[in-house]
């Protein structure tokens, strides 16, 4: 497959958790797990939403990430976890560079959401 995938994660324990089973789940489906925004064709950011300054910090990622569709490689900026739980629609209409945005019971999915994603089939 080929595809470099980025994942920011915020948040809980839980999340870092979350974020190392997506990570792997990715790589075993072929994809290049790769630390530099920048070079990524698809970032992940795996959101915290339960206190206003997490929420806060979810948002201040996903714009900085969202850059990267313009200055960088990413084709496509996926926002994950309790923010994309719980503010799906919020995230979607509010930030129009987020092309999918999925909720924790998606992460057993997210290989098959992030090459659709990079395809540009959006998911939410």
């Amino acid at each position: 497959m080929g595809y470099r995938i980025a994942l920011i994660a915020l948040g809980c324990p839980k999340n870092q958790v979350d974020a190392e089973m997506m990570l792997s789940l990715l790589k075993n489906a072929g994809f290049e797990i790769c630390s530099a925004e920048a070079e990524a064709d698809a970032i992940i950011i795996n959101t915290c939403g339960f206190i206003e300054a997490a929420k806060a910090e979810a948002i201040e990622n996903i714009l900085e990430a969202s850059n990267y569709k313009v200055d960088g490689n990413c084709k496509a900026l996926i926002v994950t976890g309790c923010l994309a739980e719980r503010y799906r629609d919020d995230v979607t209409e509010e930030i129009p560079e987020v092309d999918v945005c999925v909720g924790i019971g998606s992460n057993g999915k997210i290989a098959e959401i992030v090459k659709n994603a990079i395809e540009g089939k959006k998911e939410n």
